[in-house]
């Protein structure tokens, strides 16, 4: 076997290129344009990503309006659990007013109204939040009752930016959407369907 002991083939010796890497410099250059560009960018992306959560919860408690009013039209009962929307009534099952629904009522179900399914009794949406399985009714100011969705677990600021965006206005305890805390837990109602 033979070595190549660094000499051509006339007997010269072969020049070797030092190989070149990046100064101490040009790292540190990188790494600052690196750090402006994530510093510019982030705050966008994240009040991206809080708009994104807000029309989460926006577009769910739609959906659930909607099938809400459908169920009614089909059914002429008011729901009284978010899974009357999601699945076939049953007898046993009451509406919003506390009545049984019949074997008439439970043959005009055509649903489901809703995409989402009930999972442990609720339904995840933004913020964190979980729109519970079980309706109420609420009476507002004027004395009308709504057929009301409720969710759990979002925060007074994160329903701020959603009561913004449905109602147009940042106000907690008026419009369509209603914020307390009772007890050390956040509600958020939504007064889906005015009761007649």
């Amino acid at each position: 076997m033979v070595r190549n002991s660094g000499r051509r083939a006339n007997g010269r010796q072969a020049r070797q290129t030092p190989t070149r890497g990046f100064t101490l410099a040009e790292i540190l250059v990188a790494l600052a344009l690196m750090a402006l560009l994530a510093a510019v960018l982030l705050p966008t992306v994240a009040g991206q990503i809080l708009k994104g959560d807000a029309g989460r919860v926006g577009q769910d408690l739609q959906a659930v309006r909607g099938g809400a009013e459908q169920f009614l039209a089909d059914v002429h009962r008011y729901p009284g659990r978010y899974s009357d929307l999601s699945k076939v009534i049953a007898i046993a099952n009451t509406d919003l007013l506390g009545s049984n629904y019949n074997a008439g009522l439970v043959s005009k179900w055509k649903g489901p109204y809703v995409t989402k399914d009930t999972v442990n009794s609720a339904v995840d949406t933004g913020f964190g939040g979980s729109i519970t399985n079980t309706f109420a009714r609420v009476t507002n100011t004027n004395a009308i009752q709504y057929l009301t969705v409720v969710i759990v677990g979002i925060s007074g600021p994160d329903f701020d930016k959603i009561d913004e965006q449905v109602d147009g206005v940042i106000n907690r305890t008026s419009g369509l959407l209603r914020w307390n805390s009772t007890g050390g837990i956040d509600s958020t109602k939504f007064l889906a369907i005015p009761i007649q």
